[in-house]
């Protein structure tokens, strides 16, 4: 019988917490964003026009800016904001050159070389309605963790 009251007690534990992380991933993605921050307790640097939150996490005040068009290499950290990581890796692309999704690029140029941040953007700025395979849902807000390794 206490085994009986443990699991059913288990189970209702479990429901509430799964039932909170829905709500933080209900609403509008504007909406699914500020809850993300706030339940985080992060500290947005910027927030820009397009809907980018700009987190800096290590400035290097002495690193080299970034300028479009040179090849940025990043190590960065791809998650959803249920914070399932969904890639990781560390990559190079031109800055500036759609060669990356717009958010990664807009994020990116705010930064210097040693700098590391986090950006958090709306899916316009990302993989859209169509999302990216079965990792990326569409219309999921992304969220990066990026640490500039070079610029040249």
């Amino acid at each position: 019988m206490k085994a009986l009251f443990r699991l059913v007690g288990f189970l209702a534990v479990f429901a509430l917490v799964v039932s909170c992380n829905r709500e933080d991933l209900s609403g509008t993605e504007e909406q699914q964003i500020e809850n993300y921050i706030k339940n985080n307790n992060l500290v947005v640097t910027e927030k820009t026009a397009t809907g980018l939150r700009y987190i800096l996490t290590k400035a290097n005040a002495t690193g080299a800016s970034i300028k479009s068009g040179q090849s940025v290499t990043v190590k960065y950290t791809g998650k959803l904001l249920t914070d399932r990581t969904f890639d990781a890796g560390t990559f190079s692309f031109y800055l500036g050159a759609g060669q990356v999704i717009e958010g990664f690029d807009e994020g990116i140029a705010k930064m210097k070389v040693g700098e590391k941040a986090t950006l958090i953007f709306p899916s316009s700025l990302g993989y859209g309605s169509r999302g990216a395979g079965a990792d990326i849902p569409g219309n999921s807000p992304l969220l990066f963790e990026i640490e500039v390794v070079s610029a040249k």
